[in-house]
């Protein structure tokens, strides 16, 4: 029986601690932001509508452009040039789309997660915008906090060309 409870109770603290790191780099707050596009940049929107892996984190790029970083029933958004991108996300891997980003034009994506060795690991899907809606109700904002774009931009420069040759393979 106490066996049981030590168990228990070293469960429960590792899991609080994965929650807390995930709090580390994005705030969660429950508030439902939205973007919109310009007429020299489109906007990405990046859902993580399951909460599969729920403390898991999946970090968000346009090329080396920081979107955000989301966990379960969250996204992010952000703007992003004109012309040919990648688009990325990372959580144990790399996933990666080729896009052709125009002006004044919104796109939507959804990050599906599937189990890996010691992370999740992370399925980019560009996503209707009637499908898009229903995640935007369903969601809150991750709004990045300092040390979450600082983490982003190491990951940037150390994932970004294995991301352009994944986009590229597909």
């Amino acid at each position: 029986m106490r066996k049981s409870i030590v168990v228990m109770v070293l469960i429960l603290v590792s899991a609080l601690s994965v929650v807390q790191a995930g709090e580390y780099y994005t705030k969660h707050k429950g508030d439902k932001r939205e973007g919109e596009a310009t007429a020299d940049s489109g906007l990405v929107y990046v859902f993580r509508p399951a909460v599969t892996g729920a403390a898991i984190k999946t970090w968000s790029f346009a090329d080396d452009r920081f979107l955000g970083v989301t966990r379960a029933k969250g996204y992010s958004f952000g703007l992003v040039p004109e012309g040919r991108r990648v688009i990325w996300s990372k959580a144990e891997n790399t996933s990666a789309i080729e896009l052709e980003v125009e002006g004044g034009r919104t796109y939507y994506f959804k990050t599906a997660i599937r189990p890996g060795l010691s992370k999740a690991r992370v399925k980019l899907v560009q996503i209707s915008e009637a499908e898009a809606k229903k995640y935007l109700k369903k969601c809150s904002y991750c709004e990045p906090t300092d040390a979450g774009r600082a983490r982003a931009a190491e990951i940037a420069a150390n994932r970004l060309n294995k991301a352009v040759k994944k986009a590229a393979n597909r």
